[in-house]
């Protein structure tokens, strides 16, 4: 650290010890104006945490989360603002991404997540029944917009209640299939070992173990869908965008089960290409009793509101 960004950073820290939280702010956001330091910008935060100012703090955080990871002291600053926002799940996917490779990190942010958890049942019970009732009643809504609202509603609750309401809402056949796979893949991210079930596609329930799934990008059939999207298409950007666009939408509907339903990779690639651009014109024989996944997929794709 140089000597003038060490007089930045110390002031800072003088302003913090001597309670002028605003001045702190002031001189910190002016910096980094002009300049990247991690140092300013975690007392910055630190500063609006003692102001209340708890939505800017997150706002700071989650803009360059890795300028909070240096230390245990910022890591678990990083974890305060989560929580100080009631961003229970959120919290618990940060905590979780450290579990296996930095035990401090992980054992010291989770006591202070649990413990902020338990207040917020005791202190804002109220609280608490409305989020769930905006999540459990997803459905309710007609639109993926608003149904995904319900969604970030229901990640500001405990954990153990998004369990509880996510299970009514990923067994509710009025949800779309959008939001059912990003509450899946969200409950994977939280390290949740329950068993869930799932009302499926094709009005089927299926069950899952969400930290036994792989994510979307890990899984083979979609690793070999976007080589191909490339090697087929890079020589026209417009159409690549629009294929990819369409298969990565087709992918998040079926995800968790992509790699269960697709074993012939190649199969499937041509028979979508060949609804998705000739509509229900083909030259690829549907070797596997692919196209009523493909066509129910895609109507579920051009339904989207």
């Amino acid at each position: 650290m140089d000597e003038s960004k060490s007089n930045i950073v110390d002031t800072i820290k003088q302003n913090i010890s001597d309670k002028k939280y605003q001045a702190a702010v002031n001189l910190s956001r002016e910096y980094l104006e002009n300049h990247k330091s991690s140092a300013a910008l975690v007392l910055q935060v630190e500063a609006l945490i003692k102001l209340k100012q708890y939505v800017m703090a997150k706002e700071l955080v989650m803009e360059e989360p890795n300028s909070f990871v240096s230390n245990l002291g910022d890591f678990l600053l990083l974890v305060k603002v989560l929580v100080k926002n009631n961003e229970f799940i959120k919290a618990r996917e940060v905590l979780t991404s450290f579990e296996e490779n930095n035990e401090e990190y992980f054992e010291n942010g989770m006591k202070m997540l649990n413990d902020a958890e338990e207040m917020f049942r005791k202190n804002s019970s109220k609280t608490l029944d409305e989020l769930a009732k905006q999540y459990y009643h997803a459905s309710s809504q007609t639109t993926l917009y608003k149904q995904k609202k319900a969604f970030m509603s229901g990640q500001h609750l405990p954990y153990k209640e998004f369990v509880k309401y996510s299970r009514f809402v990923l067994m509710d056949p009025f949800v779309q299939l959008m939001l059912k796979s990003e509450i899946i893949d969200t409950l994977r991210k939280i390290n949740c070992d329950d068993t869930i079930e799932i009302n499926w596609i094709d009005n089927e329930d299926k069950k899952i173990v969400p930290n036994q799934l792989s994510s979307l990008d890990d899984m083979s059939s979609y690793q070999y869908i976007l080589k191909r999207i490339i090697s087929d298409y890079q020589s026209n950007p417009e159409k690549m965008y629009l294929i990819s666009s369409y298969f990565n939408h087709q992918s998040i509907l079926m995800y968790p089960f992509n790699d269960d339903i697709i074993k012939d990779f190649k199969n499937w690639y041509d028979l979508t290409i060949q609804e998705y651009l000739r509509d229900q014109t083909y030259d690829t024989a549907d070797e596997h009793g692919y196209l009523e996944y493909i066509k129910f997929i895609k109507d579920q794709f051009n339904s989207i509101k």
